[in-house]
């Protein structure tokens, strides 16, 4: 396994939630666990620490990092103002999008784990912008919602807001089948930023 892949392999797992918010890594388990020395596994938590997704404690090595009330402040509202943009982008092709909007949300109102739910919750809000004609604006979209996966985990794990999220994925649904570009615009604001809110208030 190269440093590269042994770097994403950890990134996937705290990301994911597998490596819980302040749980300490245990280098020489990783290290067991996939076969390498310390030496490479210590070199991908220092470079995921560069990127805040690790932390390092005198007495204690290296943790996955905290979650953080200000990363939601700061991310939530980019991805809501650029998922506006690129919905509004879409024009005319956005109608063709309801049907599979409509087939995925059924199945995210089907769910009953928080993994699940982020899977197709994810799924809906890539369809939403896949036309938009912007590679790099879906990149970008893309890159932040990779970047609060822990934080959607903890949104999901209740019933009431997947429950929550449902409707108002069926109110964009309504307006992505009318044409309407705008109207669908603000409910996915409304989405991201509702979600902001409830996250913040359980950190």
């Amino acid at each position: 396994m190269t440093r590269d892949e042994l770097e994403e392999l950890l990134r996937t797992r705290i990301l994911a939630a597998e490596i819980a918010p302040g749980e300490r890594i245990n280098e020489s388990a990783v290290a067991e666990e996939l076969g390498v020395s310390r030496t490479p596994v210590r070199e991908a938590l220092l470079r995921l620490e560069g990127g805040g997704l690790v932390r390092f404690e005198r007495g204690r090595g290296f943790l996955a990092a905290p979650l953080s009330a200000e990363q939601v402040r700061e991310t939530y509202p980019i991805i809501a103002h650029l998922e506006v943009l690129a919905v509004t982008a879409t024009g005319a092709a956005l109608r063709g999008l309801a049907p599979k909007l409509a087939e995925t949300n059924t199945a995210f109102a089907a769910v009953e784990t928080a993994a699940e739910a982020h899977e197709l919750d994810a799924a809906f809000h890539r369809i939403l912008v896949s036309r938009c004609g912007n590679r790099r604006l879906i990149g970008l979209i893309g890159g932040l919602w990779r970047d609060i996966l822990r934080y959607e985990h903890v949104y999901f794990a209740d019933a009431h807001d997947r429950h929550r999220s449902a409707l108002q994925h069926a109110a964009i649904v309504d307006a992505v089948a009318a044409g309407e570009a705008e109207i669908a615009a603000r409910a996915v604001a409304d989405n991201t930023t509702e979600s902001m809110h409830l996250l913040l208030d359980r950190l």
